[in-house]
């Protein structure tokens, strides 16, 4: 019985935005009122739990929106500048064929996006390029949608990734190589699905050789970059290392056109060379070092509920390493970025201010509700619900859970619209079902992320920000039906990757 409550959460959740559509802030705060009333009725859970379990929910939640603030701040500033403008057309007439172009533009440009940005950035930036090049409207909403998808994870400057780190409590060292190595498919095939949508089948037959060798070359790069602990530019490297692949072997049919830009490709692409040069300093070397000494965090207590729920004591939660926090690395771009800008003459008197503006516009309610559902994640953890749940889970799938684990990944994204906010709902279940059944928690962790990743890249608020983009409003449907099997057939295959490497041992 009290696994069937533990679920109402959830249900509150999904049920508030799918059967009743309502915005995700609303639907949040909802499922977080129905987890406080079973937590504390139901779950034995006590007043100085619930204020310590609060407590945490704020802290976590501040940790992984700060990232998302300072990512969205930086790509509103270079956006109004006109930097992302001259990026893309770049990136655009660098390709030749029409395989090529889909390739450079809803591929590779699509995950430096959401590398950089997240927040529908991709799309809104994606899909007038791919138009201006020839692609049907529908079809290039579609393509980029399934097209940066694989890039979400890592994106945002690693705001989902980070989540699923303090929601789970793995150490990064373990999760990241696992949760790229996972991505080895999904990259490939979002590549070869951009080319099937945009061209078809003649698509396919020109471009999956440059597909293939983008993709080894940037799942390569996306397992180094996670592994060595840069999780924030792990979708910026791959995305750029694979744009420079697809204009090496398209560079012989390249149209020489002179295209007028506001400003050159590298100027416009100088807060990020310093944004990837500050990472890799935070990550090696003496100044490393001394970085990841310096760290935030407040001391919780043990705590037990009248059911006899125990949760242990967290020392300096959530050890928030002000550093080498992403949301201080970009700070530190955004002020280089000012000073040479406005050596050159393209800074504008009154950006920063509007570009402030339009950011806290554009982030007001997805904050509200990130903050309510890590909040929700946690009462629910410390109450004893989420282990409710799990078990319930272990009973009803068993042995088929690894192949079920990505799926549950992109039933959370695909009605929250988020990978973050997956990460923060589905993680802590995901983690007690590992427990639960003797799976790899690392593992399974990871392919909650990756689902979540593909998920949320063909959820339906991509498809309505798409469709108002493009101009086509009323085919949000029909834009969902194109993208939408090609991101559960590669799903599939993340779950069959999982079930065969649990059933090898692996990440034990």
């Amino acid at each position: 019985m009290l696994s069937a409550l533990a679920a109402l959460p959830i249900v509150a959740l999904l049920g508030g935005l799918v059967a009743l559509s309502w915005p995700a802030r609303r639907a949040s705060i909802i499922a977080f009122l129905v987890a406080t009333g079973l937590a504390t009725l139901l779950f034995g859970m006590t007043v100085e739990g619930l204020l310590f379990a609060l407590g945490k929910g704020v802290l976590l939640s501040l940790v992984v929106l700060l990232v998302v603030w300072s990512a969205l701040l930086l790509y509103t500033l270079v956006d109004r500048l006109g930097a992302i403008a001259g990026i893309g057309s770049a990136m655009a007439s660098a390709a030749g064929r029409p395989a090529a172009q889909g390739l450079m533009i809803g591929w590779g440009f699509a995950g430096f996006l959401q590398g950089i940005a997240g927040f529908g950035a991709p799309v809104a930036s994606v899909v007038p390029l791919l138009k201006s090049a020839g692609f049907d409207a529908e079809r290039s909403i579609a393509g980029a949608m399934v097209g940066h998808s694989w890039a979400i994870t890592f994106g945002s400057m690693g705001s989902s990734y980070l989540a699923i780190l303090l929601v789970t409590r793995l150490p990064a060292e373990a999760i990241a190589p696992w949760t790229a190595a996972l991505f080895a498919i999904p990259i490939t095939a979002t590549g070869l699905s951009v080319l099937h949508i945009l061209l078809g089948r003649e698509g396919l037959r020109q471009g999956w050789p440059i597909a293939l060798s983008a993709g080894v070359v940037m799942a390569i790069a996306m397992w180094v970059v996670a592994s060595l602990g840069a999780g924030q530019i792990a979708s910026t490297v791959p995305a750029l290392l694979g744009c420079g692949v697809i204009w090496l072997l398209a560079r012989r049919e390249t149209r020489a056109e002179a295209t007028e830009r506001k400003m050159s490709f590298h100027t416009a692409f100088l807060p990020y060379y310093v944004l990837i040069a500050l990472t890799l300093a935070t990550q090696f070397g003496p100044l490393a070092s001394m970085i990841r000494s310096v760290s935030l965090g407040f001391d919780f207590p043990a705590t037990t509920t009248t059911l006899g729920y125990q949760v242990v004591a967290e020392p300096n939660y959530p050890k928030l390493r002000i550093l080498s926090h992403p949301a201080t690395i970009i700070a530190v771009a955004i002020v280089v970025m000012s000073i040479v800008y406005q050596r050159i003459g393209v800074w504008q008197a009154g950006t920063l201010r509007s570009a402030l503006a339009l950011t806290y516009r554009r982030s007001t309610a997805s904050s509200t509700a990130v903050a309510f559902m890590v909040m929700m994640a946690i009462v629910m953890s410390d109450s004893g619900m989420t282990r409710a749940l799990a078990d319930a889970i272990r009973t009803g799938a068993g042995a088929a859970f690894p192949v079920l684990s990505p799926y549950l990944g992109v039933l959370g994204a695909f009605m929250t619209g988020s990978n973050t906010n997956s990460n923060v709902t589905m993680g802590l279940l995901q983690l007690e079902t590992a427990l639960a059944l003797g799976l790899p928690p690392v593992l399974i962790a990871a392919a909650q992320t990756v689902g979540g990743s593909l998920g949320s890249g063909v959820s339906p608020d991509k498809a309505v920000l798409g469709a108002a983009v493009a101009g086509t409003p009323g085919r949000e449907a029909a834009i969902t039906r194109r993208a939408l099997p090609y991101s559960l057939v590669i799903v599939g295959l993340v779950g069959i990757e999982v079930l065969i490497l649990a059933s090898l041992g692996a990440a034990r």
